[in-house]
């Protein structure tokens, strides 16, 4: 049985969403394009990057294989974000 998300888990995922919007903005590769790339509809890439709802483990490692980097990558930034 799967407790409950604690506030920490959510400052994460919300970190590493950030994360991943800023690795769209340094590759130049817009949310539409994502969506193509992965094969996934738009409107739930967009409600994923936005926040809008929970992202799912498979949709991070496709956008983070579609993006060039590693998912381990990007939570070690997402983390880093979190200290400062």
């Amino acid at each position: 049985m799967m407790g409950r998300m604690t506030e920490s888990d959510d400052a994460l995922q919300a970190a590493i969403i950030d994360e991943l919007n800023g690795e769209l903005g340094a590759t130049g590769i817009t949310m539409r394009e994502l969506s193509v790339r992965v094969g996934r509809p738009y409107d739930s890439t967009r409600n994923y990057l936005r926040k809008e709802r929970p992202m799912p483990l498979w949709a991070f490692i496709e956008f983070t294989t579609a993006l060039g980097v590693t998912p381990e990558t990007l939570i070690g930034r997402a983390r880093e974000r979190l200290q400062r």
